[in-house]
């Protein structure tokens, strides 16, 4: 089971007691590994409770970590997952989702730091890639993951992964919303498409379809 630690955007805890005052462009805010850095002790919180969980018997978690913008910000959380001894278990694996496009010009680099696997964040990719605010409704029209850029991005990601014999994912409504973009996922080897209950019949039709086609 692959748990994504939390990425929280200030505008999302106004309500909350002691929340982070509000920024004004949360989306390239206080977010991902860094809010880590930032608030260490609730991403401590969470790493605790996988660790107890590990006690209980669960041997197969692993760990995604979201919105991560430098190597440093990798490196900072793979110490502290080893501090909490989550790595003494075989089966832990430490992966990094693929959000902001630096990815495209530094994923050796995370391979070689340590990281075991990439989750592609289609939503967040696509907004930076494309300079679009997926929040602002203006923009609706406009934010598709199917846009040449993004899916070059993401062809380009893959290939470097299955280069480097690195397991990889994609996350968000991108596989649901656009099934036709499944093939070329497929044939550039990614190895896991992650979606909503409701649509894994749907999705995994496609998959075998496009699978077939491959042979």
């Amino acid at each position: 089971m692959r748990y994504r630690s939390l990425d929280l955007r200030s505008h999302e805890l106004t309500t909350l007691v002691g929340g982070p005052p509000p920024e004004v462009n949360p989306v390239l805010g206080v977010r991902g590994t860094l809010s880590y850095q930032q608030h260490p002790d609730l991403f401590q919180l969470e790493l605790n409770v996988l660790r107890a969980l590990q006690k209980e018997g669960f041997t197969n978690l692993q760990l995604l970590l979201p919105f991560v913008r430098t190597v440093e910000e990798f490196r900072y959380c793979q110490a502290q997952v080893e501090a909490t001894n989550l790595d003494l278990v075989a089966d832990f694996q430490l992966w990094i989702m693929a959000e902001v496009p630096s990815i495209l010009f530094l994923l050796s680099d995370y391979v070689a730091a340590g990281a075991q696997g990439m989750a592609i964040g289609s939503n967040d990719l696509t907004q930076l890639l494309l300079g679009i605010d997926r929040d602002e409704a203006i923009f609706a029209e406009t934010f598709d993951e199917r846009h040449p850029a993004v899916q070059g991005a993401i062809a380009q990601l893959l290939q470097q992964a299955q280069a480097l014999d690195l397991p990889t994912s994609i996350c968000g409504m991108a596989p649901v919303r656009y099934p036709e973009i499944i093939p070329a996922l497929v044939q550039n080897g990614i190895t896991g498409i992650s979606v909503d209950q409701p649509a894994l019949a749907a999705t995994a039709a496609v998959i075998a379809q496009a699978e077939a086609q491959q042979l």
